[in-house]
């Protein structure tokens, strides 16, 4: 498979740092955006208006056109919402495609609501041709970190491990280093909990209980994370990864976490809405906090962080019974 051209689907912060990672190493990369005030802004600056001291590298070629976006590619990388893939699939590449197979990697995070499939079994749902040629990018990678050339470790996770060797050549390059892996069920369960679980850890931030009380909540939340993702049928082994445990620590304990954030405002006491207005950017976790607590009650696991999580974000309850769910039952009761 020779790879020449790579469509990347969102220039968000994300989408814009991997097509630039890409650019550098020499691959086209046409980057899709449908914010025209945001793909406009690139256009005339030539550089990400979120991003600092960075300049559009010149095999960059921006377009809001997903047909233009999509001609020759030869692999296809979604950063895009969560919300919007299937939608994006069915209505918008599906025509454009018309049965034609070309490796997608999802670098977007979240569960389905009421289905609890992950962002790849959407992609081959949606587009049956490409069955088991959809592949999970998740790990421990704040965008911001790389695009400064911060050393960042990626999994990348499919069925075809020759499809994912090859990947992953793409991608392998300083800053980044690719570690391939089959679990793609777990890799992609990983990804979603862990944002659930940041929101978590910013609740506790909010409330100011220091990093004692985070280290314990990510200590009890893995437990339940790893039972989730079993239940999935991921593997065990898979919460101990970077996609996992490695994924939560980064997420759950920096500043720069938009979900942590986004937890700190509900923690001081704000509204999903009032947090949401206040940390500006899609933070992933609010939209797979539903589907992780149904899966949860659905298999009858016993997941108290989860389910406080849920209670603080879906029904608006006082972010201190997240303390009470830790053992912490004297907390927040005056």
């Amino acid at each position: 498979m020779n790879i020449r051209k790579i469509t990347v689907f969102g220039a968000g912060i994300w989408g814009s740092v991997i097509a630039q990672h890409l650019a550098k190493k020499g691959f086209a990369v046409s980057l899709w955006e449908y914010n025209e005030t945001l793909l406009n802004a690139l256009k005339t600056m030539g550089r990400h208006p979120n991003i600092p001291n960075f300049k559009i590298h010149d095999n960059i070629h921006l377009t809001g056109d997903v047909t233009e976006a999509v001609a020759n590619t030869d692999l296809i990388v979604f950063v895009i919402s969560s919300k919007a893939i299937r939608l994006f699939c069915r209505e918008q590449l599906k025509p454009l495609l018309n049965g034609r197979i070309v490796p997608v990697v999802s670098a977007s995070k979240g569960i389905e609501d009421k289905s609890f499939k992950t962002i790849c079994e959407i992609v081959e749902e949606e587009l049956p041709q490409l069955k088991d040629n959809v592949l999970a990018f998740s790990g421990p990678s704040f965008a911001l970190e790389v695009a400064q050339n911060v050393p960042t470790k990626i999994m990348l996770a499919g069925a075809d491990d020759k499809l994912v060797a090859r990947v992953a050549e793409v991608f392998n390059g300083d800053p980044i280093i690719v570690v391939p892996a089959q679990d793609r069920r777990g890799v992609e369960y990983g990804g979603g909990i862990k944002n659930v679980l940041a929101i978590g850890c910013g609740v506790i931030d909010g409330i100011g209980d220091g990093a004692n009380a985070k280290a314990a909540l990510i200590t009890q939340a893995l437990q339940e994370m790893n039972d989730i993702l079993v239940s999935q049928g991921g593997q065990a082994g898979t919460v101990y990864s970077l996609a996992g445990f490695g994924d939560a620590i980064l997420t759950g304990m920096s500043a720069i976490s938009r979900n942590r954030r986004l937890g700190e405002k509900l923690g001081t006491g704000l509204s999903l809405e009032e947090a949401k207005k206040e940390v500006g950017t899609i933070a992933e976790g609010v939209n797979s906090v539903q589907s992780v607590y149904d899966i949860a009650r659905k298999n009858n696991l016993n997941t108290p962080i989860i389910d406080a999580i849920w209670q603080i974000v879906c029904q608006g309850k006082k972010p201190h019974v997240l303390l009470h769910a830790m053992g912490f039952v004297n907390r927040g009761n005056k």
